[in-house]
């Protein structure tokens, strides 16, 4: 029903007349001008039907309701913008709640960085070639390693040591020792025999004792191509369920050896072509039977020096490389700094902590929102539909 809108003034000739129907049923006199009115509604008035009191009395009920004046504490239209306005805003606020929350956890993943693995390596210098007595023990280019962790799966394998060996005849051998857990040596000795076997390498001679308890024991002498010891020094650095307790490098430069013996080849070959060219020449048999004998101890003088040759190219070509691997428990991680409590630790620690209350409200963040999001669009549509509702209903009365 169209609601009237006493602000638009009436017509004077209508509210004349309205005002005559008023006067007749009030049982007031009338202008003449309007007899004709006031005669109708007398006669309206009689035919009327008699309404009974209680439907009269529901009637002026409903009148009154719906004609009363809204109250001034709670306006109809400013209410409606009021609701939609808040809905947006707490919106927007849970929005950029959530954004905060997510930039702080980001800033301090940032901060707190994984703590990084240092292991130390010794650096050494190659062996030069010395001209000194070449048969001398190798010379050692890498001192004792200290005790350093190698995760299982290999992502920090040891610096591989590479003396330069340009030009030179440098003899390089390795020795490696290993530990890991009793129930993993098979595991661990069948990964040296791939490796070896992949590169190229001779299992020269190799002992596994399993015990199942801490009396484990492995050992293996290896002889691996020179150009690849440092691959096989990486890999088997890097076995899963071994540690690297210790690792040993060594290299010796027999330069020098090698050409003494290339000379000395060199010399006992000159001295056979001479002696066969004598022995050529030769007419008495004392001067064939002496330098028969010469010939003979020159052809043995170079077997020797073609052997020398032969073992001093192996040793080059092949490096010796010696891999131990002991039963034991791995051994706990070095704690650096002085182990006191300080400003420093503290700050971490409550670094720690934010970070991880930090992703606990994140997640929970994360899990109610959705919902919270829905039910605040479920009660606001809700509350839409009943003042919609209402107010068709108060339209209908």
């Amino acid at each position: 029903m169209r609601l009237l809108d006493y602000d638009e003034p009436i017509d004077p000739e209508i509210a004349a007349v309205l005002d005559a129907i008023d006067a007749t049923l009030s049982g007031e006199p009338v202008d003449a001008q309007y007899a004709d009115t006031a005669e109708i509604a007398l006669l309206l008035s009689a035919e009327r039907p008699a309404v009974g009191p209680e439907f009269a009395q529901s009637i002026d009920e409903r009148v009154a309701r719906r004609f009363a004046p809204a109250p001034a504490s709670v306006p109809v239209g400013p209410r409606r913008r009021w609701w939609s306005s808040q809905f947006w805003e707490a919106t927007g606020a849970l929005a950029a709640a959530i954004g905060l929350i997510v930039a702080i956890v980001v800033i301090a993943g940032s901060g707190q960085g994984s703590p990084s693995m240092s292991s130390a390596s010794s650096a050494a210098g190659s062996g030069a070639g010395s001209s000194g007595a070449p048969s001398g023990p190798p010379t050692r280019s890498s001192s004792k390693a200290q005790p350093a962790l190698v995760p299982p799966n290999g992502s920090s394998a040891t610096p591989t040591l590479q003396p330069p060996t340009t030009g030179r005849k440098v003899v390089q051998s390795a020795q490696l020792d290993l530990a890991a857990a009793p129930s993993r040596m098979d595991d661990v000795a069948q990964q040296v025999y791939n490796v070896i076997g992949a590169l190229g390498g001779i299992v020269e001679n190799s002992t596994v004792t399993q015990t199942g308890g801490p009396a484990g024991y492995a050992d293996f002498q290896l002889s691996v191509p020179s150009a690849s010891l440092g691959q096989a020094m990486s890999r088997l650095s890097s076995l899963n369920y071994a540690q690297v307790v210790s690792r040993t490098d060594s290299s010796q430069d027999i330069t020098d050896q090698y050409g003494a013996a290339q000379r000395s080849l060199a010399d006992a070959r000159a001295l056979r072509t001479s002696l066969l060219k004598q022995l050529a020449s030769a007419i008495t048999t004392e001067q064939v039977a002496s330098l028969q004998a010469q010939i003979h101890d020159a052809e043995a003088s170079i077997s020797s020096d073609q052997a020398t040759l032969n073992r001093l190219n192996h040793q080059v070509g092949f490096s010796q490389l010696s891999v131990e691997i002991n039963a034991r428990s791995a051994p706990a991680p070095a704690v650096h700094g002085s182990g006191g409590f300080g400003i420093g630790q503290a700050a971490h620690d409550a670094g720690r902590v934010l970070t991880v209350a930090a992703g606990v409200v994140l997640i929970a963040l994360a899990v109610l929102s959705p919902l919270a999001l829905l039910a605040a669009l479920a009660w606001w549509v809700g509350s839409t539909v009943r003042r919609r509702r209402r107010e068709q209903a108060l339209d209908a009365a």
